[in-house]
């Protein structure tokens, strides 16, 4: 496990309006371009000498509806297809925004969504004097199944993590694979009694639901380092010391919670 180092900050997706609103705004847009268009020749006849507006429009009122509601019909359908057109483009470049911060085996967050996630908690954490808390997590042994079970047996090990990961945490926290077999769990506002909580139901959880693959059942445990973080720390503190439990872990010979020493 590695020191996160500086990367390319991924902005939080930012609130949108509804899914729909943009098609009406099209639709709206056209509709006022299609009134221009009478309104246009009104004022090109009475520019030319015509009579007055009002007299003007009393002369030729069903030439000025028919070329309105003509022209508001074209002009609305065209903005409500480019409407439709937009919202395909916009929904499809969320998409692949959002697959860019995922996991493609996982579907957890990736490392680059993590780091920029972690760095707005603990700046988080500073500003409003809130703890926050990280744990990182090994699979035990997974070369081990690679070698006996091939590999397709490994990567289903690693998504029976990320969905014990997926179905303990919080709401609010963030899990992702770390890369490898390597995961990380951020809580934000979550102190030393949390974490330890957090990580023990994750144990607790892969004790009693062995993995099934190839008509097997697969034991998979998993070794967890934790740290909190408070708002006088440093950020490279909490990684660190979460990174130095996690490998003491290992070293006791694993699947168990190793707590960051204070």
């Amino acid at each position: 496990m590695r020191p996160m180092g500086d990367s390319p900050r991924l902005e939080s997706p930012s609130k949108r309006p509804p899914r729909h609103v943009s098609v009406w705004l099209y639709t709206f847009a056209g509709i006022v371009l299609g009134i221009g268009a009478p309104a246009g020749a009104l004022l090109l006849r009475v520019l030319s000498g015509a009579p007055g507006p009002a007299a003007e429009l009393r002369s030729n009122s069903f030439f000025y509806l028919y070329e309105l509601v003509g022209t508001c019909a074209v002009f609305g359908a065209g903005g409500f297809a480019a409407g439709l057109r937009a919202e395909k483009l916009r929904r499809g470049r969320d998409h692949f925004q959002e697959l860019s911060k995922r996991d493609p085996l996982t579907g957890l967050a990736n490392a680059q969504a993590f780091q920029d996630h972690y760095r707005r908690s603990v700046d988080r954490a500073g500003r409003f004097g809130e703890p926050v808390s990280l744990l990182l997590l090994d699979v035990d042994k997974l070369k081990a199944l690679n070698d006996r079970f091939g590999h397709s047996c490994g990567s289903a090990a690693l998504v029976h993590v990320a969905q014990a990961m997926a179905a303990c945490k919080r709401a609010d926290d963030l899990a992702a694979r770390w890369g490898g077999d390597e995961f990380t769990l951020l809580m934000p506002g979550a102190d030393a009694t949390a974490a330890r909580r957090q990580a023990q139901t994750i144990l607790d959880r892969l004790a009693q639901t062995p993995m099934l693959h190839g008509g097997l059942s697969h034991p998979v445990s998993v070794t967890i380092g934790t740290a909190s973080l408070t708002a006088e720390e440093r950020s490279e503190d909490l990684f660190d010391r979460a990174d130095a439990a996690l490998y003491a872990g290992k070293r006791a010979g694993g699947s168990h919670l190793e707590e960051a020493e204070i």
